[in-house]
């Protein structure tokens, strides 16, 4: 008998069975991205405060805030100024550098009248910005030390200029002398008086552009421009008369006369009131006696015995010294030195031997080394207190040089007496002008366009950097330079960038890259200066000008200068 067996199927063999089934949806995939990266501004700040390496270059030294010491430039009684970097903006694309002056408050010694100096420079700069002003870019104060942040300018001191390389060339002493009487102007204008101006505050940012500086003695006049002050302060050299003489003063005039000295400084070389002692400088001041060099050109001359009056009230105006013709008509002078080196100098005569010619290059005196070699004109004695009265009226009437007439040299005696006969025989209408030994006639004010000169002046078609004017809207650069409204400071208060100039739109711009919005630049504005926000505000916008004035300079260069072709002489040998 078979026995029954069930016999189950293998798990390879079972046969599959339908069953449906509910799929659940699965959830949606999740990418990884990396944080964004921390601005600038935030990663520096950060680091101030967490980093140990930035807290030992603090405590060492080596940096305050946002910026990092890379070397000394001077030292005074009671502070230092040093070279440093501004790290936010190095960051991204500048590498600003700057000049900290550091004033150390625990030094004994530094005074009340210090601190009150210091508290008056840092106001003053902060109420006056002018393009031939030294800027202010921020004020860092520490327990012991306060850090005034100012731009550095590359060319240093007027005074190591002059003294190294020997006095300026007229042409180009006048844009120069300009540029102050702008900055001295603005300051006269917003009730400052600067009382220190001399060639070691005058900063040469290039060639023929410099900014003034030190407001450590500046000063608000509270109650007008007539207010009288009773501090002494400046250097003595460029001290007014009324300085030592009188228990006041007023302060506009005593800036009138150091801007005279200055410019005596600039084309002569050296000061005219010298004594070895501070009591021997004072009897000087005092006496007013000074020597003109004949070499200088007859609008100079005038300027310079025009400024140095002894009397205050006779001193010209800011507005007079810009419409003097040495200013105006700055290539005048040259023009009138080649017009009178021409009358003196005779035609060359031609030898009747057979000659052989070589060609040797040679370096080619000044015009002011030929002018004082060929015409040879004595110094004229001036004196404060007994002013010519044809110098002191028509140093505003224009002179032309075609008109000039020869004399013979004389005494400074002479030239007077021979100037009043000529008053008198010229009549009311027309006046002569000595100077040396060249006769100009005096006409009344006049705005004729300047005439050139036919004999030894500059030829008619050839241009002059000096009359180079390139139109404002030029696309080939962004005149920034011209912008100085109230952005240069502080920003304005609006987030609407449309509202804004092109200066500051740009500047925000560059600053959101680094970490600073509209928002923060807005809260910054109250602290001023003392805010590191407004600081990199100031540095962007002062990089933003130099590099529209460096634009405006080389398409100057490009579009009117002329290269300069090598001179040479030729050196004959006869052969008998």
């Amino acid at each position: 008998m078979r026995s029954s067996a069930t016999v189950k199927p293998s798990p390879q063999t079972q046969t599959p069975t339908t069953t449906t089934t509910t799929s659940t949806p699965l959830p949606p995939l999740t990418i990884c991205q990396p944080p964004a990266p921390t601005p600038p501004y935030q990663r520096l700040t950060k680091a101030l405060q967490c980093d140990p390496r930035c807290g030992h270059e603090v405590t060492i030294g080596r940096r305050i805030g946002l910026y990092r010491f890379c070397g000394d430039i001077g030292r005074g009684n009671f502070s230092k100024v040093k070279l440093a970097v501004h790290q936010l903006t190095r960051l991204f694309r500048f590498a600003d550098k700057v000049a900290i002056k550091v004033v150390d408050l625990d030094r004994a010694g530094l005074d009340a009248k210090a601190l009150r100096m210091l508290s008056s420079e840092i106001a003053t700069l902060e109420c006056v910005h002018h393009p031939n002003i030294l800027r202010l870019f921020e004020v860092v104060e520490t327990l012991g030390r306060v850090y005034l942040v100012t731009e550095w300018i590359r060319g240093g001191e007027l005074y190591n200029h002059i003294t190294q390389g020997g006095p300026l060339r007229e042409i180009h002493a006048a844009p120069l002398f300009k540029q102050l009487l702008l900055a001295v102007k603005h300051m006269h204008s917003l009730g400052y008086v600067h009382r220190d101006i001399k060639a070691e505050n005058v900063l040469l940012l290039s060639e023929d552009r410099l900014k003034l500086a030190d407001f450590g003695f500046s000063t608000q006049l509270i109650n007008g421009a007539n207010q009288k002050l009773d501090t002494f302060c400046g250097s003595p050299p460029y001290a007014a008369p009324e300085l030592f003489s009188d228990d006041h003063y007023i302060g506009a005039p005593v800036d009138v006369w150091a801007l005279g000295i200055l410019l005596y400084f600039m084309v002569v070389g050296n000061m005219p009131f010298r004594a070895p002692t501070i009591p021997g400088l004072k009897a000087a001041i005092l006496k007013g006696d000074y020597l003109l060099p004949g070499q200088l050109s007859l609008p100079c001359i005038r300027l310079i015995q025009r400024i140095l009056i002894h009397v205050p009230a006779q001193r010209p105006t800011i507005d007079d010294m810009l419409n003097s013709q040495f200013v105006t008509c700055p290539k005048l002078s040259a023009e009138l030195m080649q017009y009178e080196l021409n009358l003196h100098t005779k035609p060359a005569k031609r030898s009747i031997f057979w000659v052989r010619k070589s060609q040797r290059l040679r370096k080619t005196a000044s015009l002011r080394e030929r002018y004082a070699e060929v015409v040879k004109k004595p110094a004229i004695s001036m004196n404060t207190r007994q002013q010519n009265e044809m110098f002191v009226h028509s140093f505003l009437h224009p002179i032309e040089a075609g008109q000039a007439a020869e004399q013979p040299p004389g005494s400074a005696k002479e030239m007077e007496a021979n100037g009043g006969e000529s008053t008198k025989r010229a009549g009311p209408s027309r006046r002569y002008l000595f100077c040396g030994t060249l006769k100009k006639k005096i006409t009344p004010i006049e705005t004729e366009p300047e005439k050139q000169l036919s004999n030894g002046g500059p030829a008619a078609g050839k241009l002059n950097p000096w009359s180079v004017e390139v139109a404002d809207d030029c696309p080939l650069f962004k005149n920034y330079d011209a912008e100085t409204g109230s952005c240069v400071m502080l920003p304005t208060n609006t987030d609407d960038l449309s509202q804004l100039c092109a200066l500051e739109f740009e500047a925000r711009q560059l600053l959101a890259e680094l970490g600073v919005s509209s928002q923060m630049l807005i809260t910054a504005t109250p602290s001023g200066p003392r805010s590191d926000i407004i600081g990199a505000y100031r540095i962007v916008v002062n990089r933003l000008q130099k590099q529209s004035w460096l634009a405006r300079k080389h398409v100057e260069m490009a579009l009117h200068l002329e290269p300069k072709q090598e001179k040479r002489i030729e050196r004959q040998c006869c052969i008998l």
